[in-house]
């Protein structure tokens, strides 16, 4: 029998994996993805982004069968991943996989959510599924853009890579056969999608929610018997042959089921892109330790890797889309307001003329020997002090994550604000305890579902 294709043995792999299969360690990350999502994608529901596309889909929508999260206002499966996917997206808080700078998160909670709505789901199952979607994006993100991969920088992976990872989660759910799963997966992959430039506009956190989006299509569709190249991810035209250069496609099955790169995603515990995390992290380590007023500040410098100054190098930030990825802008910001939150990403601290004059004192410098999670940190000030200060690596990164406490204080930090800190910390408990829902659209009443 010929040895299978790439595709047909993520298929196989997705089709045949059991939830008791997965090392415990697995599991209870997906429990702590879920966690994050729901507060992450609370805090983005009045952002203005969403707003604009929720009335802009409830033009469109057929039914309102889904929950919007953090609104009373509900849309069909296909918009309602779309949006949350958007909120969670929104102020860059959701998760990172950091060698690859993808996001997973915001697409498959949001579009296994839409579909759990819909057709009853166990906790396990919904947690299986999210784990799956997480390793076939993170994969295939692999298999394009770490090395000896290496694909345009331009490319936005979470929108090339994944709607055919939420495609394969929500195709596990559906019980899809294993030719239909390479379906789904293929009709994933040939809607790939997003570029950089979307960073700085509305449209970077579209990217997720489309992708979330996307994916719920692909799988409803090949459930249908909507056909695709069964080989669509690495078949000459398929998607790692036309975007790698070069690819490696053997990361796609390499030790499949017994490594798993899902515990390489980060929950971010900083509202921006997560190279920027290592800066920002230093940035507090300083100003723990020292105590001076941020106008005492002549000159600050930074060591970064590569990656970090190509992508968020961002000296001038006009607004909070840009600051979102701007490592100046956050070096400024908590060398002056002494905290990384939501605050210091607002338009506010942008504009703010203390910080405006701390970014112009920024020099930034790429040092071969940092890791994409590692920074150094030296500020001058007026009294000639040559203050120092490192993150080896910073937090939130895979070599140190946040604990479960780091990630509950984040959880009541972004949705007491929106709901009240009762209502907050009944959520969580929902959340922390999805593993035993037998419904997973009854496991939060009064904040998603409904009675079927």
């Amino acid at each position: 029998m010929p040895e299978l294709d790439y595709t047909a043995q993520l298929a196989r792999f997705v089709h045949q994996s059991r939830w008791h299969d997965l090392p415990t360690a697995v599991q209870r990350e997906g429990v702590r993805a879920l966690v994050n999502w729901v507060c992450c994608t609370y805090a983005g529901a009045s952002h203005p982004s969403v707003q604009s596309a929720l009335a802009t889909l409830e033009g469109l929508s057929s039914d309102s069968t889904c929950t919007v999260m953090g609104c009373d206002r509900r849309l069909d499966p296909l918009g309602a991943a779309l949006v949350n996917g958007l909120s969670a997206s929104a102020h860059a808080f959701d998760d990172a996989h950091l060698q690859t700078v993808a996001h997973p998160g915001a697409p498959t909670l949001a579009a296994l959510l839409a579909h759990a709505e819909q057709y009853a789901v166990s906790g396990p199952d919904f947690l299986h599924a999210l784990v799956l979607s997480y390793e076939v994006q993170c994969r295939l993100s692999c298999a394009l853009a770490a090395p000896p991969a290496h694909c345009d920088l331009g490319r936005y992976m979470t929108g090339v890579t994944g709607a055919v990872g939420v495609a394969a989660g929500v195709g596990k759910l559906m019980g899809l056969s294993e030719q239909q799963l390479a379906w789904a997966m293929g009709l994933g992959a040939v809607q790939a999608s997003g570029l950089r430039v979307s960073h700085g506009t509305m449209a970077c956190a579209f990217i997720p929610g489309d992708a979330g989006r996307n994916g719920l299509l692909a799988a409803r569709l090949a459930a249908n018997g909507f056909t695709c190249h069964e080989n669509a991810l690495a078949a000459n035209h398929g998607l790692l042959p036309v975007l790698g250069d070069p690819a490696n496609p053997e990361m796609l099955t390499d030790r499949l089921g017994q490594h798993w790169e899902t515990m390489n995603v980060s929950l971010k515990p900083f509202p921006s892109g997560c190279l920027t995390h290592a800066v920002i992290d230093a940035c507090l380590a300083l100003v723990r330790q020292y105590h001076f007023p941020s106008d005492e500040i002549v000159r600050i410098d930074l060591q970064v890797h590569r990656l970090a100054l190509e992508l968020t190098g961002r000296q001038e930030p006009q607004h909070s889309y840009d600051a979102q990825a701007s490592l100046q802008h956050w070096a400024a910001a908590v060398l002056h307001y002494r905290r990384a939150s939501l605050s210091e990403a607002s338009e506010d601290s942008v504009h703010d003329p203390a910080v405006i004059s701390l970014r112009q004192r920024v020099q930034a410098t790429v040092s071969d020997e940092l890791e994409s999670d590692e920074a150094r940190l030296w500020v001058t000030l007026r009294d000639g002090r040559r203050l120092e200060a490192s993150a080896m690596p910073c937090i939130g990164s895979p070599r140190r994550p946040m604990s479960d406490a780091d990630l509950q204080a984040k959880f009541l930090d972004l949705t007491a604000p929106v709901i009240g800190p009762a209502r907050a910390s009944l959520l969580s408990e929902y959340c922390w305890s999805v593993s035993s829902a037998i419904d997973v659209a009854r496991a939060a009443p009064g904040f998603w579902g409904q009675l079927r």
